[in-house]
């Protein structure tokens, strides 16, 4: 049950699921009984368990209906949608707004008769989507709403008991909702596609916890998750943006030798005004990026995003050119200028985040600065 339920997210097609939901399974054969899985019983209990696995309390029997029906598509055999919506009507009827543990207690206190006209209202609601939304029926030979209203004020004395009558402005509200509204069952979710009923069947939560609970746990731990899938799946674009800022390629694009040098790039070395302002731009970038990512422990992507921006001093793996050229390239990019000091600042804040492979290139930096003749002696107090 629990795997159908979650059928949209492991992929599972919508048809299928409500085809499976709707099957009686079989009875027991003398001597040769089917295997468990092909039941009857084995049948009503998944199909019991999954209604019971939405949240159908604070809302009414229509939106609760619209919600069901998103994870699933209705199968088109009678006697299929009856035991759905049997089902439903069970799981629904007692807690959903109308019911007689809802704030508006239309139904009968009795739970038996509030999920029998949670089935019928149920049924007619359906009836009335399919009457109302489908293109060969003509206008003039559609359901008014004054039909419907008859047709569910008063099921009989057997479930709707005197004074439990449902009202003609609650039926005439469902009405328009359906009318204006068309409940969807296929095309949508299973594609990708996120409708406003399964997302409300998101925000809602799993059974078994309060509303104001799952809203407190869910946010932490869902924002956390949102927080890690979002940078998983920007952090290289972030990175090539700042890599367009200090002149270098995109990353990817670096070819078999790396990330390319100062001064083998044409955008670099633009100097001016114009590759100040990009080169600062990038700095910050850069230590917002690493500076959240470690802060959410993905020490992971921090290393790679490091390492990154190390290459891009240009300083590591050009040892094939002589230290002129070397020393005129970096000295003329005020991008890979910016590039050492974003990696030195990080080594010096947040030394302890690094691993093995970034401290090399750290040093890698500082032997290079050191063989350009580029790095102070230090400063002598006179005496």
């Amino acid at each position: 049950a629990s795997f159908l339920r979650n059928a949209l997210v492991v992929g599972l097609d919508k048809k299928a699921v409500g085809q499976y939901l709707g099957e009686a399974g079989k009875g027991p054969v003398p001597g040769k009984s089917p295997p468990s899985w092909e039941r009857d019983w084995f049948h009503k209990e998944v199909l019991t368990t999954y209604c019971s696995l939405f949240r159908f309390e604070r809302q009414s029997l229509l939106d609760g209906l619209r919600m069901f029906l998103a994870s699933f598509r209705l199968p088109g055999e009678a006697q299929m949608i009856d035991r759905i919506l049997q089902a439903f009507a069970e799981s629904c009827g007692r807690v959903c707004d109308e019911g007689p543990e809802g704030p508006l207690k239309l139904f009968s206190p009795d739970p038996k008769k509030a999920s029998d006209a949670a089935y019928l209202l149920s049924f007619s609601i359906i009836m009335l989507n399919t009457d109302q939304h489908n293109d060969n029926i003509r206008e003039d030979r559609k359901m008014s709403a004054e039909d419907f209203v008859k047709n569910n004020t008063d099921y009989g004395a057997d479930i709707t008991e005197k004074g439990h009558e449902l009202p003609a402005d609650y039926l005439v509200g469902i009405y328009e909702s359906i009318r204006e509204e068309e409940i969807r069952t296929e095309g949508e979710g299973a594609d990708g596609h996120m409708t406003v009923e399964r997302w409300k069947d998101v925000l809602r939560g799993p059974p078994g916890e309060t509303e104001d609970e799952s809203f407190v746990l869910g946010s932490k731990t869902d924002a956390n998750d949102l927080k890690e899938l979002v940078l998983e799946t920007v952090w290289m674009p972030i990175l090539s943006a700042i890599g367009g800022l200090w002149g270098a390629p995109p990353i990817g694009l670096e070819g078999e030798g790396g990330i390319q040098p100062p001064g083998s790039n044409p955008r670099r070395n633009q100097g001016g005004m114009l590759g100040a302002q990009g080169a600062r731009l990038g700095m910050d970038m850069s230590m917002a990026m690493l500076d959240g990512v470690r802060n959410l422990g993905r020490l992971d992507i921090f290393h790679q995003i490091f390492g990154c921006i190390c290459r891009y001093t240009g300083l590591l793996g050009t040892y094939d050119r002589d230290s002129v050229d070397r020393t005129w390239s970096f000295v003329n990019s005020v991008e890979a200028q910016s590039a050492v000091s974003v990696a030195i600042q990080v080594a010096r804040d947040a030394g302890d985040a690094l691993n093995h492979e970034a401290w090399k290139c750290v040093w890698g930096i500082i032997f290079e600065l050191r063989d350009l003749k580029l790095l102070s002696s230090g400063v002598t107090k006179k005496k």
